[in-house]
């Protein structure tokens, strides 16, 4: 089940940081060739590409995660044995989904009272609402992903980073 459900979020996380970096790399683009050839510019450009940064940054998160490429500690990771390793690797996830569920909460009820007042964004004049709403999509995407964090430095832990090193070392020698 975890294996069809991370494809699944693989999958979706990956189309959307595409979709967004090409909306904002096109939009860029435009705007560029606007201002500088026609002399003019695309008043909502701006306003779309600070939200598709802003949801790539949010989709961003939960990639992180899955790749284990966030910022760390790694001192502890470095010198205790793999027992003891696996359970920083939990209390480390279970921090990140207390996090995570912060985000979800607040980020659901910043979307739900946005949109009970109708607030509208500048330029695009769209419900403010919906640029709201990957805050509180990417909190359940980062607690999907600790959730898997948490099983796999439960089923076998994590290799030390001294014991990595020396495994890269071999490899190369």
């Amino acid at each position: 089940m975890f294996k069809a459900l991370n494809t699944i979020i693989d999958h979706l996380e990956s189309v959307a940081m595409v979709a967004f970096m090409s909306i904002a790399t096109i939009i860029t683009a435009f705007q560029v060739v606007y201002r500088y050839g026609f002399n003019s510019s695309l008043f909502w450009a701006e306003e779309v590409v600070i939200y598709s940064i802003i949801c790539m940054s949010f989709v961003g998160a939960s990639m992180g995660v899955r790749y284990g490429s966030h910022i760390s500690v790694d001192v502890l990771n470095a010198i205790v044995p793999p027992a003891i390793n696996r359970w920083l690797h939990i209390i480390a996830a279970v921090l990140g989904i207390a996090f995570a569920g912060f985000l979800v909460v607040y980020g659901f009820f910043l979307f739900f009272n946005t949109l009970e007042r109708g607030q509208l964004t500048a330029a695009l004049r769209l419900p403010m609402a919906w640029f709201y709403l990957p805050i509180g999509l990417s909190g359940i995407l980062l607690i999907l992903r600790y959730i898997r964090v948490i099983h796999l430095a439960w089923i076998e832990p994590p290799a030390s980073h001294a014991e990595e090193l020396a495994t890269e070392a071999d490899k190369l020698a």
